[in-house]
């Protein structure tokens, strides 16, 4: 497992350097402002491809993870099924939604009325992105885990040069022309990629997506409650940033951009661990008690790492702002430790909804995420009037612990396991350290002598520590490097 996870762990550091590149270009010729409503923007086309896309290009990793574990004849029937059924639902949905945007520009709210034409531009790289997704996921389901995540970086990578070069060389008028062409030409490459590696063809006579929901009628409710959880959380990240571009301004939008952009870069390193090395294992037809080992086993590492890289923008959030951004981002660094809480809490969590997927469960993973996200939604509105931006921290981290906090009780009432008392340790102790740490060093000038002392410090204390928190083999992987290195 080691080995697989640093492989794709590296390559995940590749995909958010290439996002932190993205951002420094886009923050610095927009300015907050223009960032701001280029992230609204684009949260607007990601809503509609997780609402509008019925979470098929997600949850259709589940299907094939079992299809491939029943051979490669039956894999290839699943995968040209649900890329036929995606290439039609993505068109279907674009046509829809552009329709409805351009007679009716206030549907995403009278705010982002003015930005019509960016949003209608941006909708046309919703097919790419239904199927880029999908196309990650099919290397994934097939066990070809750092294969998929070098896909997965390629495509980040060419968006992120078109938009970056497009904001550079013509202003934001041409970011998203110059991202709907890339998004056409990444297309065509992944399917070109997959059928180098896995030989898959994109018709099979035996193939459609009708005779697949006859054969697997569970793909229709699974969708469904997958739909339900997803656009939940999508809406509620939407509301968010509305939210703040509504009442607080562009600028303040910006902001919060910049501050999300932080904390999903933890995500961006463990997320696409849990869905391209963790979830193809659930879903393969193994045992129930193996599922939980493995899944504890993971969360045991997931934890630990999601701590160590938390750890330097915890110490010095202004100095990243602005090595990220621009020094007209610092006035957030107050507020860092607060995103990363909560990107940290959903890491956790996100672990356990796996399971609960990989072991059929998921009705109560749909049920329990849509109302948590509905209580962030209600709750986003007056926490971002009182509060500012940590108001949209505190919504989301509600959010998120609600969720997880019904989770135990489904493991132990229904499947009659628990999760061990040392990882709640571990669990508590991460949170805990993220909180302790943001509220001290936010307040301790990074670069004067006693802050930087009181820094240097505080790692020489808690090296150990995390020391004795890593798993076996993982130690000794990392004293084998060192030995190979002094070597």
């Amino acid at each position: 497992m080691s080995r697989v996870l640093i492989s794709v762990g590296v390559i995940q550091v590749f995909i958010i350097l290439t996002g932190m590149i993205r951002a420094k270009i886009l923050s610095m010729v927009l300015g907050p402002a223009g960032f701001g409503i280029i992230a609204t923007v684009d949260q607007v086309a990601v809503t509609v491809v997780q609402v509008a896309g019925f979470s098929i290009p997600f949850f259709a990793l589940k299907f094939m993870s079992r299809a491939h574990s029943e051979g490669n004849r039956r894999f290839q029937t699943v995968y040209s099924s649900f890329l036929s059924g995606i290439l039609l639902l993505s068109l279907l949905t674009t046509c829809l939604v552009i329709g409805i945007t351009y007679w009716h520009p206030t549907i995403f709210g009278a705010e982002l009325a003015p930005y019509k034409l960016f949003i209608l531009i941006a909708l046309l790289n919703v097919p790419a992105m239904m199927l880029g997704i999908f196309f990650v996921h099919t290397l994934a389901a097939a066990q070809m885990t750092s294969a998929s995540a070098i896909l997965n970086f390629i495509v980040t990578f060419c968006l992120a040069f078109a938009a970056s070069s497009a904001a550079w060389l013509f202003g934001i008028e041409a970011i998203y022309i110059f991202v709907a062409i890339t998004g056409l030409a990444t297309t065509i490459g992944s399917l070109w990629y997959i059928r180098k590696k896995l030989s898959l063809d994109i018709r099979d006579p035996s193939a459609g997506i009708l005779k697949e929901l006859r054969r697997s009628p569970e793909i229709i409710s699974f969708s469904l409650y997958g739909h339900m959880a997803l656009s939940a959380y999508s809406i509620a990240m939407l509301i968010v940033r509305y939210e703040v571009f509504s009442t607080m301004g562009e600028a303040q939008a910006g902001l919060l951009q910049a501050l999300f952009a932080i904390a999903l870069a933890l995500g961006a390193i463990s997320s696409p661990l849990n869905f391209l090395y963790l979830t193809p294992i659930l879903s393969r037809n193994i045992s129930n008690e193996e599922k939980f080992r493995k899944a504890h086993e993971f969360q045991g590492l997931m934890v630990v790492i999601t701590f160590i890289l938390s750890l330097p923008f915890l110490l010095f959030p202004k100095f990243a702002l602005t090595i990220l951004y621009s020094s007209e981002f610092r006035p957030a660094s107050d507020y860092v430790y607060l995103f990363i809480f909560w990107q940290s809490m959903h890491v956790i969590v996100n672990v356990y909804r796996q399971l609960l997927v990989g072991l059929d469960d998921v009705k109560f993973f749909a049920v329990s995420a849509l109302i948590s996200y509905l209580v962030a939604i209600l709750v986003t509105p007056t926490l971002v009037q009182m509060y500012g931006l940590p108001g949209a921290a505190f919504a989301l981290s509600l959010s998120v612990f609600l969720s997880g906090l019904a989770i135990p009780f489904r493991l132990a009432s229904k499947f009659h396991s628990s999760i061990p008392f040392s990882l709640w340790v571990r669990i508590a102790a991460c949170l805990s350290g993220i909180i302790v740490t943001g509220l001290i060093f936010s307040h301790l000038e990074e670069f004067s002598v006693p802050g930087f002392l009181a820094r240097v410090l505080y790692i020489a204390l808690l090296t150990p520590l995390l020391w004795r928190l890593l798993p076996g083999d993982q130690k000794r992987m990392i004293l084998d490097v060192v030995r190979r290195f002094r070597a």
